[in-house]
């Protein structure tokens, strides 16, 4: 009886922590977003130059990869909880991957302003390199499985404002995934305004934190 007991007040103080991770990755991924420089010219190299200089680079990405890894933390407990249903469930291993691929590719991506200097004047740039050609890899890891899993914890709480959220965080998550594919293919930095989109993603982690802290037992 005691191990009962102390079983299910475990899991419900796991699931009343829930809420807590999803709006500290929201918001934490929101901060990363609006702290990212801006950058200028008109060809990848140059726009990457500028932003390089900018103070506000590492911040902005060390924001955001302890969103993404907040997030993963969260979607971790939330399969272990069950508190989005037995579908979600199933699917949940998918974004868990993707948003941990995305998350070690900030490494490189922080890492790589430090080579600022060899980039300007044409010499190695390894830890950029590594950081361009996994970004192709990241964003749809990220943008994809974020705005499926968006849909299916939607389809699963069949409520408006789920359906409101699923679609906010499909439209981003599917926007930003596009951003780096299609900067790597064809080196336009018009392109650039779509990784704003990642902010789609940070108003559902946030938006489903309310949801799941003010559902009794409603299904999520």
């Amino acid at each position: 009886m005691t191990t009962t007991t102390t079983t299910a007040t475990t899991t419900t103080t796991t699931t009343r922590s829930l809420p807590a991770l999803f709006a500290a990755a929201g918001l934490l991924m929101a901060a990363g977003g609006q702290l990212h420089p801006r950058g200028s010219g008109t060809t990848t190299d140059e726009h990457l130059a500028s932003m390089f200089v900018s103070p506000t680079w590492v911040v902005a990405h060390l924001a955001s990869l302890a969103g993404i890894a907040v997030a993963v933390a969260a979607l971790v407990r939330a399969r272990r909880t069950g508190v989005f249903g037995p579908h979600v469930d199933a699917w949940l291993p998918v974004p868990i991957v993707g948003w941990s691929i995305a998350a070690l590719e900030l490494v490189p991506h922080v890492l790589a302003a430090a080579e600022h200097h060899d980039h300007v004047s044409g010499g190695p740039t390894p830890v950029l390199d590594l950081h361009t050609a996994l970004q192709v890899l990241a964003t749809p890891a990220l943008g994809l499985t974020g705005a499926g899993l968006a849909i299916a914890v939607a389809r699963a709480a069949g409520t408006a404002p789920a359906w409101v959220l699923g679609a906010i965080g499909a439209v981003g998550g599917i926007a930003y995934a596009a951003a780096g594919p299609l900067i790597a293919l064809t080196d336009d930095v018009s392109f650039s305004p779509l990784f704003a989109a990642q902010a789609g993603l940070a108003v559902w982690l946030v938006g489903t934190a309310v949801r799941l802290a003010a559902r009794t037992r409603v299904p999520a």
